[in-house]
C-alpha cells in the first residue's frame, strides 16, 4: 500500500503543477493582449496629433483600446509623441500596459557599426559588422 500513497501525491503533484502553468500561461497571454491594445492606442494617438487622421488624439486611443477590450487610464502628449497606458482586469487583478508611439527623431546620429545600410551593389541592404568588409563579414538579410 505505500506505493498507493506515493502515486496519489505524484498525480495530485502533477495536477496542481498544470493548474499553475495553465494560470501564468493565460496571464502571458492577456499581458501580450493588452501590449497589443497599447501599441495600437498609441499609434492611433500619435496618427491624431500629427494630422494624419482626423479627431481628438486621446479619444481616438480610447475608441481603439475599447475595441480591443480595455480601457485607457493614461494618455500624455509631448507634441506628435503619445504616450498611452491601457487597462483591462486579469481575474480580480488590473493589469496595465503602456506604449508610447510617435515619429522619429528629425536628425539621426552616425548610424551604429551593426546597423543595416543600402549598398550599391545588387546584392541589397547588408548587415556591416566592424569587422573587415570582407563578404564573411556579412550577412544577408
Amino acid at each position: 500500500m505505500p506505493g498507493t500513497a506515493t502515486a496519489v501525491g505524484l498525480v495530485a503533484a502533477a495536477a496542481t503543477l498544470t493548474v499553475a502553468l495553465c494560470a501564468v500561461s493565460g496571464a502571458a497571454v492577456h499581458g501580450q493582449k493588452l501590449a497589443a491594445a497599447a501599441d495600437a492606442a498609441a499609434l492611433a494617438a500619435a496618427d491624431a496629433a500629427s494630422g494624419a487622421v482626423a479627431g481628438v488624439p486621446c479619444d481616438r486611443a480610447g475608441e481603439v483600446a475599447a475595441a480591443a477590450g480595455a480601457a485607457v487610464v493614461a494618455c500624455d502628449l509631448d507634441g506628435l509623441v503619445a504616450t498611452v497606458t491601457v487597462s483591462a482586469p486579469l481575474g480580480v487583478l488590473p493589469a496595465l500596459a503602456t506604449a508610447r508611439a510617435g515619429p522619429p527623431a528629425p536628425y539621426l546620429r552616425a548610424a551604429p557599426r551593426n546597423s543595416c545600410v543600402w549598398c550599391a551593389s545588387e546584392k541589397g541592404p547588408q548587415w556591416h559588422t566592424e569587422k573587415s568588409s570582407s563578404s564573411s563579414s556579412r550577412r544577408r538579410r
